[in-house]
């Protein structure tokens, strides 16, 4: 289960859930270069296992871990994204310690990541079951490498009804007939923070098989928008998003979460 499903949390990587109660996390974290290998080792050799645990126990439907891939003031930055996506967040906390339970013959201190990694910021979402894919995607081959953008809107509401009447479809269109380096993609509300140091009310994530792709032209030359396309958002930005790309290095989702 190294890439994404999809329906991502609930079709694609993603963060689109059908059950209106769950509630999906980013958790982002720091990272030394020097720590990480080990910390990826021990994310994807011990933590994964909990998280497929926690799947088939009904607690979780979606978990995955990124690595971040460029940007800017990389020295200080994190570098780590955490998915999750839990269907009670009351019980969130309460499923961590069961690593041991699993691995009895490991130390804690081996399997830990606290002290090799810090936690810089946690964002929470909503998912609005609004996502897509080429329909000859297969996931486990072709999402290797995700953006993971914030938008900041001065009207919500505005943004994500043209994401959900006018790009997704456009999306899919290009998807299907080769016109786009795009593999999937899919939106959901940020339900918190909001502040002056995080303005944005939604996120969306686009989905690649490769770097050159995601780096690259996005949409072939002869890719036609219709006419007033982007009308619906003018004037719409309150201010630049916040876009990142990641290298998928492994997923865990739910069987009704995948295709």
């Amino acid at each position: 289960m190294k890439k994404l499903s999809i329906i991502l949390f609930a079709s694609i990587l993603s963060f689109q859930f059908v059950n209106a109660q769950a509630i999906t996390t980013h958790q982002y974290r720091k990272v030394e270069q020097k720590d990480m290998q080990e910390y990826l080792k021990r994310e994807t050799t011990y933590w994964s296992k909990l998280a497929e645990s926690e799947v088939k126990k009904g607690n979780l439907t979606f978990w995955a871990i990124f690595q971040r891939v460029g940007g800017e003031n990389q020295a200080h930055s994190p570098n780590i994204l955490i998915i999750n996506t839990f269907n009670n967040m009351d019980k969130s906390n309460e499923i961590w310690g069961g690593v041991t339970d699993l691995f009895p013959d490991v130390k804690m201190e081996d399997m830990q990541t606290w002290e090799i990694s810090t936690v810089t910021s946690t964002i929470y979402l909503r998912g609005l079951n609004n996502h897509t894919q080429g329909k000859n995607v297969v996931p486990d081959k072709d999402f290797n490498y995700v953006y993971i953008l914030y938008h900041n809107s001065k009207n919500a509401g505005k943004h994500l009804a043209f994401e959900a009447d006018k790009w997704k479809p456009m999306v899919q269109k290009a998807m299907d007939e080769g016109k786009t380096t795009l593999k999937g993609w899919g939106n959901s509300v940020i339900v918190s923070p909001e502040s002056d140091k995080f303005p944005y009310s939604s996120s969306s994530y686009d989905l690649f098989s490769s770097m050159q792709g995601a780096l690259g032209n996005t949409f072939s030359d002869d890719m036609k928008f219709e006419d007033g396309f982007f009308d619906d958002l003018e004037g719409n930005s309150a201010g630049p998003r916040n876009k990142h790309l990641y290298r998928i290095v492994k997923v865990v989702a739910a069987p009704n979460d995948s295709n």
